[in-house]
């Protein structure tokens, strides 16, 4: 009877078990990561091994698209682009099944992204500020470097790289671990950093330099290319163009890679410099000016005599960028970003066609003909500055003068703002005003 009993309750779990499809055991996901980079994964790991699923299956509320792969008992579901901060995702998989049986089930799980934050410089009397500052909280936000004559800051994996005022008018170029540990990066000598170029990831940072007393210099440097890696010895080196000379640079931005350069050089060219042992530069196309890097890291935007212009670069093809209507008035475009869709975010100036006096205005555009505020000053006194895309494409964070009358210089040799200088981070998508920060060089 024993022996019948198990035989009977053996059967009965087996029956149960081939009525039943695959089961979720756990799921791994970087919720920071996924903010930051696109092609990021959501892993998901059954009891058994599985059978094909396609990205039909697969539903992501918020939206969001996604590819996906079986290896055994493991689904990868990978993000295409990054997703929004501080949100709850839920990923549903349906049909789930298994090579042996026919029953399929629903794999269901739940994750919430991290929140964002910037990186931003706050200059005092006696000593500067670089302090992070979350999008959701409150305050300044917490201080990571406290150093005098701050030029420019550069957030580099685990540490902050900040380029000083040195007392004859070169910089100082520090990486800053969070510990409080500082480490000197070596510069060619006598040379002032007119710019930092942050990478999305990785250690390697590009820079422009400037030889600040030309006529006692060997080597005088001009706007010259450089890259310094600080998983090295963290000496600088200097970046050649095609014909073996530094690069004069008036701008330039790395691909999502890491390790290629998009160069806007002093003869209007654009070059994709690829930091290899031996650095490659390429050309591109021409642009008389540069505005930015789209926030996927596949097209340009600048402009030309005619206006706007974005480069494609995979091709290297021009297309116009026309500003659409604000507010039912002709605007002229200024620097513009693009988003990994058709939205950009661009400065327009629009003039009063009775008085003509010229307002400045940020704007979202998404080709339509119409675009939306996001940004305008009390009563047209301020000035709108430099500005920048989260990597999700979320939100804006732009450098604000709140009246140019009483605007104030910092009187900084090297980058300089004025005294009154914020940040201003802006929800692209409702245009609500989330955060305002006292200070400049916001950095994502």
């Amino acid at each position: 009877m024993l022996v019948a009993t198990l035989s009977l309750v053996a059967a009965v779990f087996l029956l149960l078990g081939s009525l039943q499809g695959p089961k979720l055991s756990s799921a791994i996901v970087d919720p920071a990561r996924v903010t930051e980079q696109a092609g990021q994964q959501l892993r998901l790991f059954a009891n058994q091994p599985l059978g094909e699923v396609t990205p039909d299956q697969v539903t992501v509320t918020p939206s969001a698209e996604v590819s996906v792969t079986v290896q055994g008992d493991l689904m990868i579901v990978q993000f295409e682009q990054r997703l929004r901060f501080g949100t709850e995702y839920l990923v549903e998989v349906s049909d789930v099944s298994a090579p042996s049986r026919d029953a399929t089930s629903t794999f269901t799980h739940r994750f919430t992204t991290a929140q964002g934050g910037v990186l931003y410089l706050d200059r005092g009397d006696d000593v500067d500020e670089v302090l992070r500052a979350p999008i959701d909280g409150e305050g300044r936000g917490e201080v990571v470097v406290a150093a005098p004559g701050i030029q420019h800051i550069a957030p580099i994996e685990n540490v902050v790289v900040v380029a000083r005022d040195a007392d004859d008018g070169t910089s100082v170029l520090e990486s800053v671990a969070a510990d409080g540990g500082v480490q000197r990066l070596t510069l060619p000598d006598g040379v002032r950093v007119d710019r930092l170029i942050v990478p999305p990831s990785g250690t390697v940072l590009g820079m422009v330099l400037t030889t600040v007393d030309v006529e006692s210099s060997e080597l005088p440097l001009d706007s010259a290319l450089a890259i310094v890696d600080l998983a090295g010895q963290g000496i600088a080196s200097i970046v050649p163009g095609l014909d073996g000379e530094p690069i004069t640079t008036l701008n330039a931005a790395f691909l999502p890679d890491a390790v290629t350069l998009i160069v806007h050089a002093f003869d209007q060219s654009l070059l994709r410099v690829e930091l290899t042992e031996t650095p490659l530069a390429l050309p591109v196309g021409q642009i008389p000016e540069m505005y930015a890097l789209s926030t996927d890291g596949t097209r340009i935007t600048g402009s030309d005599a005619f206006g706007g212009v974005v480069v494609d670069l995979a091709t290297g093809d021009e297309s116009r960028l026309d500003p659409s209507l604000v507010d039912g008035e002709l605007a002229f475009g200024g620097q513009a970003i693009l988003t990994s869709t058709e939205l950009r975010v661009q400065k327009v100036a629009i003039a009063d066609v009775v008085t003509g006096a010229v307002r400045v205005v940020l704007v979202a555009d998404d080709g339509s003909g119409v675009a939306r505020v996001l940004l305008r000053t009390i009563d047209d006194r301020g000035s709108i500055g430099d500005f920048t895309i989260s990597p999700n494409d979320q939100f804006v964070a732009v450098e604000v003068t709140p009246s140019v009358e009483d605007a104030v210089p910092d009187g900084r040799p090297v980058n300089g703002r004025a005294t009154s200088v914020t940040t201003v981070i802006i929800d692209i998508e409702s245009g609500a005003v989330v955060r305002t920060l006292e200070g400049f060089s916001p950095i994502w």
